[in-house]
């Protein structure tokens, strides 16, 4: 609310206002809510509750002062459990995440806050009353200014402002194409002498370091097989990463390592090391470590400055060596997030909008914007910028999208043209050789009916927008069905639902054949993670979730009513649960290893013979799992006991072609084993040296 002395001047209420925050805008009086100038749905309560906090932006609006204003006549528990819907359409409507808040941050047991940077551009949209001045005279007033702003116009143009546009011609920017092979640029790096440094794996084989000059054609490798690129420093070393266990798309997780760009054996400085970025001095490193299921973002190495349960991706430290700017994501694998920035008494600010995809970042040549590659929908990411204090704009756009992968100290910029796609290959009952099963772009499937005829999956390319689709196939031969919106959890075992989260703030039943969705009582759930599976009498569903002050936990719930209940310690991130309904298979408490948790209580115990880095899936026998390391291909698929830790070769699996083949996942199997499903992830690169951006 902006507030004037009454001696003769305007008093101004924020429902006369237009509030703009990122790439949204709240329009008070209509109570509507833009993004990007596009009109979102957003219902009467979630825009009150949005209205209110807005009034109060970076101030603790609570629970109380929420009822009082919105919900007076509720009970308690009717209000507690309104309260919850409101807040979670409301972060539905604005992409936003309860565990690492861009907008609405939860004050726990009290209430919420506003915390992203209001535009300072915000306008009225009716004009103030006047105390003490007649109409006329505002009138006069207008007029006047009016007539000043046109003498203003004619005098600039009359004096030759205007007459760059014919000296001074628009120059689009220059492209130089630096890699011609098939396959995938992981990072790029300026080297101090204007030479590129990147890392790439080409027509399937192992990753490399290659450095070219982009004077003369042609690179040549550094000698470091199996290597990834990190950061180079301005004295010429390199850090590096090795023993690497690839992640999703352009993460791996391996030992830090630094090397001179003259060559020689990495010297191993730590390990559990995702990204890593040098210091303008070339002195000391920042770092993103993993520790007890969490990702820390370090400067220097061993100093925490930020802590997440979600995932820090590309920190790069300003030129003058004060911040650090990293992308922010609320939930692994997907990387949805934003840009965020850390100071070094570990103040942290989120300073973009929020992104359903967000790779790449780098400080631009004056230190003063943050730049990075996003996109709301789909994976065609845009170069964009932002300030400190939070103004954004679009730098470059192309059809297909880029990667910022660098900027140089004169302007010079590296960005990837990548070509990524997830797809399905499967094997139908009685078939005897894979078929492609994908539908777009991004095709990710989650479970396959016990017979192996459906395949239930989420589409998440650019044309099912932020919250995804989820549809099941029959693999004999028809096209996909579409069932809804959001990231699709499992087949009941009837073949009767689907279960799916949408914006990681409801959980919903989607009739596979007639009938309608049912949306699940959250009761207490402040947020939902992975995909639920489900009982073996398809009536009670087993997920991982939230709770308000609460860490990530396995819940059951009746689907015919009934509240989530608590099934496993909190700190357990997903669960699957077996075929006769007795154990969940889970993460352990500490986010390493699988563990066995029993439904009906007892001592929870690791999985015997599970191996690091191992996924696994319950086969149809409870006895036994199906294991198998996702960052590989081939995926070599073993059976795993549960009571002895033996292990049984079962299957090899890998699509045909391998080029910029990044890990092969999401491994499903009939009850039998016979037929399955699998995806892949592609990427196909091309690295690309642009002057001319701005």
């Amino acid at each position: 609310m902006l507030d004037f002395p009454t001696n003769g001047t305007a008093t101004v209420n924020n429902v006369n206002r237009t509030i703009r925050f990122g790439a949204f805008e709240a329009d008070l009086p209509s109570g509507e809510v833009r993004k990007s100038g596009s009109r979102i749905k957003l219902q009467d309560q979630p825009f009150k509750v949005l209205q209110i906090l807005l009034e109060h932006p970076g101030d603790l609006v609570t629970r109380e002062e929420l009822q009082s204003r919105i919900w007076p006549e509720d009970s308690f528990g009717d209000f507690d459990h309104a309260v919850n819907v409101a807040v979670g359409k409301l972060r539905a409507a604005l992409g936003d995440s309860a565990e690492n808040p861009s907008f609405i941050e939860t004050v726990p047991r009290r209430g919420y806050r506003f915390v992203a940077r209001l535009d300072e551009g915000a306008t009225d949209t009716h004009p103030p009353t006047i105390k003490g001045v007649g109409l006329s005279r505002v009138v006069l007033n207008r007029t006047l200014l009016a007539l000043l702003v046109l003498v203003i116009f004619g005098i600039l143009v009359g004096s030759g402002v205007f007459l760059g546009h014919r000296t001074a011609k628009w120059q689009p920017p220059d492209f130089q194409r630096l890699t011609v092979s098939r396959g995938t640029v992981h990072s790029a790096r300026f080297a101090p002498d204007g030479s590129v440094i990147y890392a790439a794996s080409w027509d399937g084989g192992p990753t490399e370091i290659f450095s070219t000059d982009p004077k003369i054609p042609g690179a040549r490798s550094l000698g470091l097989p199996a290597t990834q690129l990190l950061a180079v420093s301005s004295s010429g070393e390199m850090a590096v990463l090795q023993l690497v266990d690839n992640r999703f798309l352009f993460a791996g997780r391996g030992t830090l390592g630094q090397v001179p760009l003259a060559g020689g054996s990495p010297r191993q400085l730590a390990e559990n090391i995702d990204w890593a970025d040098w210091s303008p001095d070339g002195a000391t490193l920042a770092a993103v470590r993993n520790v007890n299921g969490k990702q820390r973002l370090e400067f220097p190495l061993g100093h925490v400055l930020y802590e997440t349960a979600g995932w820090i991706g590309h920190p790069r430290i300003s030129p003058k060596g004060d911040h650090v700017a990293f992308l922010d994501h609320p939930l692994y694998p997907d990387d949805k997030g934003v840009v965020s920035t850390v100071d070094l008494e570990g103040h942290k600010r989120v300073v973009s909008a929020a992104w359903v995809t967000v790779e790449g970042l780098a400080w631009s040549a004056d230190g003063t914007e943050i730049w990075f590659s996003a996109a709301q929908a789909g994976t065609e990411r845009q170069i964009y910028a932002v300030d400190l204090s939070g103004n954004q704009r679009l730098i470059f756009r192309t059809p297909g999208g880029v990667t910022l992968q660098d900027i140089a100290s004169d302007g010079r910029v590296l960005v990837t043209r990548d070509e990524q796609r997830i797809g399905m290959m499967a094997l139908a009952p009685g078939a005897t050789k894979e078929r492609e099963v994908s539908w777009r772009d991004w095709s990710v499937p989650t479970d396959i009916s016990g017979d192996g005829n459906t395949v239930l999956f989420d589409e998440q390319g650019v044309e099912s927008g932020p919250t995804y689709t989820v549809a099941v196939r029959d693999m004999r031969g028809s096209p996909p069905i579409p069932l809804g919106q959001g990231m699709a959890g499992h087949l009941s075992p009837d073949g009767k639902w689907a279960s799916t989260i949408v914006s990681d703030a409801h959980l919903l039943l989607l009739p596979t054949g007639a009938g309608t969705a049912k949306q699940m009582d959250a009761s207490d759930i402040q947020q939902y993670w992975h995909g639920p599976s489900w009982m073996p009498d398809s009536k009670q569903i087993v997920f991982s979730a939230n709770r308000l002050g609460h860490a990530v936990q396995c819940f059951a719930q009746d689907i015919d009513g009934g509240k989530p209940r608590p099934v496993t310690p909190e700190g357990v991130t997903f669960c699957l649960i077996s075929s006769d309904g007795k154990l969940i298979a889970g993460n352990g408490l500490a986010g390493g290893g699988g563990w066995l948790y029993p439904v009906e209580g007892g001592q929870p115990r690791p999985i015997p013979g599970l191996q690091a880095g191992e996924s696994f899936a319950w086969t149809s026998d409870p006895r036994w799992l199906y294991v198998y390391q996702w960052s590989q291909a081939p995926a070599k698929v073993y059976r795993l006991n549960v009571l002895t830790g033996q292990r049984q070769f079962f299957r090899e699996l890998s699509p045909p072609d391998v080029a910029g083949l990044h890990d092969i996942s999401h491994i499903h199997f009939s009850a039998d084993g016979r037929a399955y499903v699998y995806s892949y992830t592609r990427v196909l690169s091309e690295l690309y040296l642009v002057k001319g951006l701005k």
